[in-house]
């Protein structure tokens, strides 16, 4: 990392500016808050991404393009290709120029509202795919119908397809500071750039001219216009002004110089113990706006160099649409400016907010000072019982901007008394109560009677909320006192009890109807948050069990029209690039196939509620992981909802975070499981090589000595011996060529493709085969053979139960003593043949009775383990396995010493084979 300061001197310009370069880490401000494993990762990430320079200024007219341009000159002399995308030169000669020798990308034409307008053509910039392309005036908002809504979407589209920009921006556009430029300049800017921007940026440069030469430059005309100059000068360019400017400019680049070391010293285990780990949290409500006070959070976190937070505390008061909108433009500004949002639920907005600050260890508190008109005086603000708890914090208290506009205050979408039907309802209960109240008075004493008017109260408040239980308290007051207090039918009152039963109604129903909409309020969001937590719980429990994307997609449907109640679609991408859809149904028009494609290539939402193709109808969330999504959701949400609500976004950011971990879950385990089967296949061969070299190389030796014998000693030889060579050179190739075919037959076993050549063979000659082979390696074996029970061919393939029988026998030689003999029998029943094969070796142990016929694990040791791989009962176990037999190990035939091993084939041999014990045997 390099950080430098460089004097320069433009000539052409005729005026000086200093350039504050800082070369830096992509998305420095995250990663102060995260670990250095995380540091690490978004370092290795934004590699592949392209750089993004800005060039900053303090105000309009320092020469932010031309240095822009120049800069661009120096790196097309280093053979980098570089692109004009946009250049806004304002008529200004040296810096048109410029522009002469460096390609051009021609510009779109987008007609709007019957006039042709020129926009930056994003598609054609992507297709081109300069290494540097020029995006100048970063904070732009395109025209409307464009692809995105702002020119910084655009950039982000570019630097995630790998291409470098340059761009300028002037610090009255940070989003941060729009309310100290306000205050300062007495002027709202309104197209703003998000902060995280400016943490995307590789190398910002400062653009930095004195005052006095920004001031003599407007009056040369150099910036404006002659007549737009005198005008620029009394206003936003005035001297004051242009120096506060360029103080919050210079100071939001040595604040990020600040960070920028900080971070180097963190990714490299030198943490300052000077470093503040303090926690910032904003407190903000949906009754007024807040934006202000994000804004300051972000300011004050950068300053201290700590995370924030922007909290909102839900305590299910219903909230008018436009308190809604106006909440979700604050969380939004919150996301932008890099803070975590955070939504509480609880029954005060204090026990809340202490609980959270609390769990967190936040140090520093922002609020919002409350207004005075309220008339609940009897209450503390809360930030004044923050003040009063016991907790060790920092509570800041501000006010939305002194020159901030007054806007002019929009009309209430909810009524200021509550619903209306709630007093039909009140004035209807409270007839019911006076009917049945008079039917009861010559049973009931009076003041009993005035729990019936409660009860319609607080029936009332439970169901519509406070303001119509007042009513009712009201209207129960009225009926108690007309209706059966003496004298009846007037509103006077003789008796001093009845006076009392009257002021007692009206105050427990006054007490008791909010008491009861304050505990609805409370039940209904706990059943919202109890939904939430079970929807979680429930699909999180399913994820967990699901193996293939299509269960995934299908859990986030069933959600989506089940709880999020809107009408959902999942759609993939085949093989050929060829959207298709995989849940639900959806027609997909050109347009939406181009939403669709976007979210595919850039991995974010678009579509309705967005900044990107926000003219779509519908929602477009990507499914999977950022860098590559799986699939897309489509949500189809009624033209009439302006917005979704709080709690849809939750559960479908949350289902979004949770399909993602799914799906990744669903990768590795499947190349996981790839790789394993690549080695086991890899090692079956490995093993099956060296398990038949001996095999393979014996036939081959006898032939070849044969064959020397015969061209060297040809005359020598008799010709008896001629033929008798000849014949074992004949028989001894028939044999490899067998074994090898047997080899093939065995490799396809264990790839599931092997055809059963059966025919019907006598088992004698089966066993005369593999003990005559045997022979020629063990001369000196001892067998005996028997056979009990009838005698019948069977329906087999003789060459893959010869060589099984081999194995079996072999083992067996290896094993037994030179003097003692192989006992091979025949065991024939009405279902099954058996084969045993009895030998007087050392025996194997019933543990492992089992695991000799794994692959490579052998049971003996000494010099006898070193020719033997342990392949050749697996193999087998294949073999027999594939005719639906089975081999085993049966120590229990065994009196004394030794082993005895069963061979057991089902006389039905047309069955199919036994699958489960062939892929065990091979597995």
């Amino acid at each position: 990392m390099c950080i430098s300061i460089t004097l320069t001197l433009n000539t052409q310009l005729s005026f000086t500016f200093a350039v504050f370069r800082i070369e830096r880490i992509p998305e420095f401000l995250n990663m102060r808050a995260q670990s250095k494993a995380e540091s690490l990762l978004r370092k290795l990430k934004s590699s592949e991404s392209g750089k993004l320079t800005i060039f900053l200024g303090a105000a309009p007219g320092v020469g932010k393009t031309y240095a822009m341009l120049s800069a661009a000159k120096e790196r097309l002399n280093q053979g980098i290709s570089v692109t004009l995308g946009v250049v806004e030169t304002h008529g200004r000669k040296e810096t048109q120029a410029m522009l002469e020798g460096v390609e051009r990308l021609p510009l779109r034409q987008i007609e709007y509202q019957g006039t042709a307008l020129t926009e930056f053509d994003i598609d054609a910039a992507l297709q081109r795919k300069p290494e540097l392309i020029i995006v100048d005036e970063l904070a732009h908002s395109n025209i409307p119908n464009s692809r995105n809504k702002f020119r910084y979407q655009d950039v982000e589209e570019l630097l995630a397809a790998g291409i470098d920009v340059y761009t300028t921006i002037n610090i009255q556009h940070m989003a941060s500071l729009n309310d100290v430029v306000r205050q300062v300049t007495g002027v709202r800017v309104t197209e703003l750039v998000p902060d995280y921007i400016f943490d995307l940026a590789y190398d910002i440069i400062l653009i930095d001219l004195p005052p006095e030469g920004l001031v003599q430059r407007l009056q040369e005309g150099k910036v404006y216009l002659p007549e737009y100059a005198r005008s620029a000068l009394e206003q936003f360019f005035s001297l004051e002004n242009l120096i506060a400017l360029r103080e919050m400019a210079i100071r939001e680049v040595l604040v990020r110089v600040d960070t920028n070391l900080s971070d180097e010293l963190i990714l490299k285990d030198k943490t300052p113990s000077y470093t503040i780990q303090d926690k910032l949290a904003v407190l903000i409500s949906a009754n007024s706006a807040h934006d202000y006070l994000v804004r300051l959070g972000r300011q004050i976190a950068d300053r201290r160099h700590m995370p924030w937070y922007v909290v909102w505390i839900d305590t299910g008061r219903p909230q008018s649409t436009s308190q809604r909108m106006q909440l979700r433009r604050d969380l939004e500004l919150a996301g932008e400016l890099g803070a975590k949002t955070i939504t509480l639920k609880g029954a005060t907005s204090y026990d809340a907010a202490v609980k959270f600050l609390e769990e967190q260890r936040i140090s520093t508190v922002l609020v919002g000072a409350r207004r005075r008109w309220r008339f609940n005086l009897w209450s503390k603000p809360l930030y004044r019982r923050l003040i009063e708890s016991s907790l060790n914090i920092e509570v800041s208290i501000y006010h939305p901007p002194q020159a901030s506009v007054r806007t002019r205050r929009k009309p209430r979408q909810a009524p200021i008394l509550g619903q209306k039907p709630g007093y039909l309802v009140g004035a209807l209960l409270t007839i019911l109560a006076t009917v049945v109240a008079i039917a009861l008075l010559p049973f009931v004493g009076t003041g009993n009677l005035a729990l019936i008017y409660v009860a319609a109260i607080v029936t009332t408040g439970l169901k519509f909320g406070s303001r119509p239980a007042l009513a009712t308290a009201f209207f129960a007051f009225l009926a108690f006192n007309f209706f059966l207090t003496e004298p009846f039918y007037t509103f006077a009152v003789d008796d001093q009890n009845d006076v009392a039963t009257l002021v007692f109604l009206l105050l427990i129903g006054s007490i008791s109807g909010p008491a009861a909409s304050r505990l609805r309020r409370q039940f209904m969001l706990l059943n919202e948050s109890s939904r939430f937590s079970d929807t979680l719980r429930d699909s999180a429990e399913t994820l967990t069990k699901v193996t293939t994307d299509g269960e995934v997609y299908k859990t986030f449907h069933q959600v989506c029209q089940n709880m999020v109640e809107l009408e959902a679609a999942v759609v993939i991408r085949d093989d050929s690039r060829e959207i298709r859809c995989v849940e639900g149904s959806i027609t997909i028009s050109e347009k939406l196939r181009a939403g669709i494609d976007w979210v595919f290539a850039n991995g974010s939402a678009a579509g309705r509620f967005s900044n990107t193709l926000s003219s779509l109808q519908e929602v477009l969330l990507p499914l999977g992981t950022l860098a590559r999504p799986d699939a897309v959701a489509v949500l189809k949400v009624p033209a009439s909802d302006r917005q979704l609500s709080l709690f849809q976004q939750q559960l479908l950011e949350s289902m979004q975070q949770q399909c993602g971990t799914a799906l990744q879950r669903i990768h590795l385990a499947n190349a996981l499981e790839n790789t394993k089967i690549s080695m086991e296949v890899e090692q079956l061969r490995t093993a099956l090589l060296s398990s038949v070299s001996h095999d393979l190389k014996s036939p081959l030796s006898s032939m070849m000595g044969s064959a020397e014998l015969l061209r060297f000693r040809f005359q020598q030889i008799s010709e008896s011996d001629r033929v008798e060579l000849i014949d074992g050179i004949i028989s001894e190739s028939k044999r490899l060529e067998n074994y090898i075919q047997n080899l093939l037959d065995m490799t396809r076993l264990g790839y599931g493709e092997l055809k059963l050549e059966r025919d019907w063979v006598e088992v004698d000659d089966i066993i005369a085969s593999a003990t005559s082979r045997l022979k020629r390696y063990y001369p000196d074996i001892q067998l005996r053979l028997t056979v009990s029970g009838e005698h019948a061919p069977i329906y087999v393939h003789g060459a893959l139960i010869e060589q099984g029988l081999f194995n079996i026998l072999e083992n067996a030689a290896r094993f037994s003593p030179p003097d003692a003999p192989v006992c091979i029998e025949q065991l024939w029943t009405d279902e099954y043949l058996e084969i045993e094969i009895k030998d007087s070796g050392p025996g194997i142990p019933d543990e492992v009775a089992e695991k000799v016929f794994d692959m490579f694990y052998v049971v003996a040791d000494g010099d006898s383990k070193k020719n033997n791989t342990g392949m050749g009962l697996a193999i087998c176990r294949g073999m027999i396995g594939a005719h639906g037999g089975e081999v085993l190990v049966d120590n229990k035939r065994i009196s004394d010493q030794g082993t005895c091993f069963v061979i057991r084939l089902p006389l039905d041999q047309r069955n199919q084979p036994n699958t489960a014990k062939v892929s065990k045997a091979i597995s």
